[in-house]
């Protein structure tokens, strides 16, 4: 376990890159709401594929970097398996898969993206409360 606390980016990394590739992916499968958002604020040219998924794939990059980093400090790589399960359903549901299926994918990922996103918070958290009182940690 790495004990020096990771940096403010490393720390958000996660969380950005889940809710940017999150948001691509949802536009990607034509959600009204994301897309009616878009159109509200005037971007509705960013609905195009080859914005999407480079968005999408950028934003999982950071993402799986910031639970790596994660797993680096507090020493659970439970959170990053299961951001990259997720990651891998999103890519699938958005560019491999189509129909029904597909929007199967997409919810299931962003959900374990989502999860992953919590737990390494929380053990982040719970590493830094161990790092701060001494007497909390295991002997």
């Amino acid at each position: 376990m790495n004990t020096t606390l990771p940096g403010r980016a490393a720390g958000a990394a996660d969380a950005a890159g889940v809710l940017g590739a999150s948001f691509a992916a949802l536009c990607c499968a034509g959600t009204p709401i994301v897309l009616s958002a878009l159109a509200a604020v005037g971007l509705s040219f960013l609905r195009k594929d080859a914005i999407l998924w480079p968005l999408m794939l950028a934003a999982l990059a950071i993402a799986l970097w910031g639970f790596w980093q994660g797993a680096r400090f507090h020493g659970t790589a439970a959170p990053l398996w299961l951001g990259s399960a997720g990651a891998a359903a999103l890519v699938a549901g958005v560019i491999f898969v189509h129909g029904t299926p597909a929007m199967v994918l997409i919810r299931g990922g962003v959900v374990l993206l989502l999860s992953a996103t919590a737990w390494n918070a929380w053990s982040r958290r719970a590493c830094r409360r161990r790092q701060s009182n001494p007497h909390l940690r295991p002997t």
